[in-house]
Parts: structure tokens; sequence; C-alpha cells
């Protein structure tokens, strides 16, 4: 990418200016990044030592199981060289590329969006032979050029191993967590110290392993039946101080929805693998601190204007960041009827503009905002005044209703 989407003709971009106002430095690539990873709750990327142990079934049925609870879920497929994803759920050409929305079932449409390289590939059989540094921009293209908007879950089904793809996920996404597939199978978990020791190294939290494939249901009596060393997966995690996040069965069931495209249709009721994948999905919401899916509520009322003044001992502060926080006044039939203070989590470029726009905001005060800083906040809806900084915000606030 050549510059930041936000970047103009004349070379200026509205988001690297605003972040620039805040005292910090950020060049246009990573103000787009920024822009998207801020409206992402939780970033899971789900990962193998080795092929084989069904990583991608997991990737696919756990951001499935996410949106039918509610949450706003992307999958997005970094599995460059061997994609599955698209083919897993059966989708065809995308309904709109860029808002990476497909025809998916109406539990499933506004909830989940999915991007693959497969999604540009006018041959799906076609052999992707990239080196590293193609495939570290194409994963970045996938993050700035997809509308993903607010998400509770980003879920990235990375390739076996610790190569180029999940290198350059933990380097462009650090607030990542992973999630680590495997079988019960010694050789298994001895590739799974490797995944572990690859998150220790570049910094990547590990919410915990996923051990697929324990065992078999038999569908006459109804026993479990061990494929291969019982309980091999579980005392490898507990040897290596890890949380066992679920232990998922072989569902033949499963393997013929997914080879044949029909996942999203498959009944969870008569599947032992998505009875027990709920268990664990359970398990990751809690080690995740049981987080809501977010609600759209009305951010504004009717006749209601809310004003945002960035603060410096008391006053309108010259730089909006400041001393990082604002106060907020609301204005009912044009008498203050209510102030508070309040910190933003940040004042990185999304993060901001995305906070006011929560808190109901319709006016911003600043000491001064170049004209491309003002649409950043313009496309929240939020109107910017310019007012003086030798002033308190009720004044402030005060000369604009009675200008």
């Amino acid at each position: 990418m050549d510059k930041c989407l936000h970047q103009k003709d004349d070379g200026s971009c509205e988001g690297c200016e605003l972040h620039l106002n805040s005292g910090d430095d950020i060049s246009p690539e990573e103000c787009q990044l920024r822009w998207v990873l801020a409206e992402i709750r939780h970033k899971l990327m789900v990962m193998s030592g080795k092929g084989g142990v069904g990583k991608s079934s997991v990737a696919v049925t756990l951001a499935l199981s996410l949106a039918r609870r509610g949450f706003a879920v992307g999958l997005m497929d970094v599995d460059l060289h061997g994609p599955d994803v698209y083919r897993m759920l059966g989708l065809g050409e995308p309904l709109d590329l860029v808002q990476a929305q497909y025809n998916l079932p109406a539990d499933l449409y506004h909830n989940l969006k999915v991007i693959s390289i497969e999604a540009m590939m006018k041959d799906r059989d076609a052999a992707v032979i990239w080196r590293g540094p193609i495939k570290h921009k194409i994963i970045r293209q996938f993050l700035t050029e997809i509308v993903w908007g607010p998400l509770d879950f980003l879920v990235i089904d990375a390739p076996p191993g610790t190569g180029d793809e999940p290198l350059t996920v933990a380097h462009t996404i650090p607030e990542a967590q992973a999630i680590i597939v495997t079988t019960p199978q010694e050789i298994s978990l001895a590739d799974v110290r490797k995944s572990i020791n690859f998150c220790r190294k570049v910094g990547m939290p590990i919410l915990g392993v996923v051990e697929n494939m324990s065992h078999l249901i038999c569908p006459d009596c109804g026993k479990s039946i061990p494929l291969f060393t019982s309980g091999g997966g579980s005392r490898g995690v507990q040897s290596l101080e890890q949380a066992l996040l679920g232990s998922l069965p072989f569902d033949p069931q499963i393997v013929e929805a997914a080879d044949a495209g029909r996942l999203t249709g498959v009944d969870a009721s008569q599947s032992p693998f998505l009875q027990a994948l709920d268990r664990t999905v359970d398990a990751i919401l809690a080690a995740l601190g049981k987080p809501e899916p977010q609600k759209t509520l009305p951010r504004r009322e009717a006749g209601v204007l809310k004003f945002a003044v960035p603060l410096h001992n008391g006053q309108l502060a010259e730089k909006l960041g400041q001393d990082q926080r604002f106060s907020l006044i609301t204005v009912r039939e044009n008498q203050i009827v209510a102030q508070e203070e309040a910190a933003p989590p940040d004042f990185k470029p999304g993060i901001l503009p995305a906070w006011l726009d929560r808190q109901g905001i319709t006016h911003l005060i600043t000491a001064g905002m170049s004209d491309n800083a003002r649409k950043f906040f313009q496309r929240k809806g939020i109107e910017v005044i310019d007012g003086d900084p030798a002033l308190p915000p009720v004044t402030l606030v005060r000369q604009y209703l009675d200008r």
C-alpha cells in the first residue's frame, strides 16, 4: 500500500495529522492499521505446530459459534498457500469484497465477515508461490483495505508452523492472542512446544490450547473411543503450564460438511464436535473476562447537544491530548444540565473519534484544528468548533449557545 487510505492527493492525512496533534509520530500506513485495529476488541490467532490437526476447522467453527452468539466477528484466512476457509463455508463470489460480505444464512449475515486470498483468485486450485515480503504486504492489506468496522472478535486462521504469516500477524497486531490447536499424539505435542516458544519470543500471549480429535463418540453406544493416546494432549498441556480450553471429538459429519462447503448448515444439537466446541467457546470467553456482544445503542437524543472540551488546568487545552481528559457538557433546551470529566482509552486515530461518538458527543471544542483533521470527526457526525484556550469549558459552551 503506497499511502494511507485517508491520505489526500496533496500528501496530507487527516488520521496522521490528528495523531501528530497528540504528540506522537506515526507513518501513514501505521495510521491506517491503528484506525482499523482500534475498533476490534479481541484478536485471536488460531495456530498449530504442524499440519493435519484440524486447525482450520477449529478456526472456522469458532468464528461461526461466536457470530451465532451475537458477536460481530471477522474471519481472516492468512494461510496463503493452503487456504481452506472459503471452501469450508461454501462461499462463492462476494456480494461486496470491500465489506467482506457474502450470501450467508440470516443468523450470520450481519455478524460475520470473511476474507481469504481465494476471494481474489480466478482459479482456486492455482498454486500461490510468494516469498515473505509479498505475504507480509497481503496480510496488512487484508487489515487495511477491508472495511471491518467495529468487531467483537477477529479470528485469524494461520498456517501450520512458525513462518512468515504468524510472524507478520504478531508484528502487525500486537494485541493478538494465540489459540494453539493440537492432537493427543506425542509428535503433535512436540510441535506445540515450538508454537509456545514462538509466542514467547514474539511476545504474543497464549490464551490456551485446544485438543482436537481427542476421541470419537460411538454412534451406536455413545461411548468415547480414544483415537490416539488417551489424555496425551491434556498431560502435555499441563506439563507446559498452558490452559486446556477444550477437547474436541472427531466428528465425521463435520469432515463431510467442511468438504462439501456446508459447515454453516450443521445442526449443533446433532454434532458432538459442535457441542464440545460450545463448551470450548465458554472457556475462551471466560479467559477473556466474559465479554458481551457490543450493543448498538442510540448515541444521540433528539433536542440534546453534548459538547466535549479537551482540558488543561481546567481550561481548554491548546493541544488535543495535553491532559488526556475531556469535560463533557450536556445541553437541553439551550440550558446546561450536566457536566462531567472523562478520559478516553487513547488518543490514537480511530479510538478518539469512536470514543467521542459512543459518548453521544455532537460538538468538539478545540483551540484550532486543520480542515483535514476536522473531517476525521465529521465522519462521526461531530462538529468541530474553535475556542479560546484561556476560557473554561462552561464559558465556551455558553458562548456557542448565545451566538
